[in-house]
């Protein structure tokens, strides 16, 4: 996953074979750490781990399937992002920023769902052509 986090454009085929290999709590926690400066305590809140669970896993240990899909639908809507501002510091502030096309949610609250992320990239879009709602 960290290459990918810093070359590779997340495709839907891309995420799923990243699901299909797995995603190592290692790798999950550096990205965390790494492109969203989170405790692991907040982003399990939005990944649907909880924090005990988190914990008693080893480094090298895969975390639950439905937690890998949500990190990497934050990674793909951190890239698009960082596409349509220009960088990775207006993204994180975009992504952590309240959102009225989100109903008053965070992009990052709103990805919980596979719905939310759908939602949220959609809002991306609109923003790269213009079209605020």
């Amino acid at each position: 996953m960290e290459g990918v986090l810093k070359k590779e454009m997340l495709t839907p085929a891309v995420c799923q074979k990243l699901l299909d290999s797995g995603i190592k709590k290692n790798e999950y926690v550096s990205f965390i750490h790494d492109t969203f400066d989170m405790t692991e305590k907040d982003f399990s809140v939005l990944s649907g781990i909880s924090q005990r669970s988190l914990s008693r896993l080893k480094p090298d240990q895969e975390v639950p399937p439905q937690t890998a899909e949500v990190t990497l639908s934050v990674l793909r809507i951190f890239q698009k992002a960082q596409e349509v501002f220009g960088s990775d510091i207006q993204a994180r502030k975009w992504l952590k920023k309240s959102n009225t096309a989100l109903h008053g949610r965070t992009p990052l609250e709103a990805v919980k769902s596979r719905f939310g992320a759908e939602e949220t990239l959609d809002v991306l879009t609109r923003i790269e052509y213009g079209v605020y709602s």
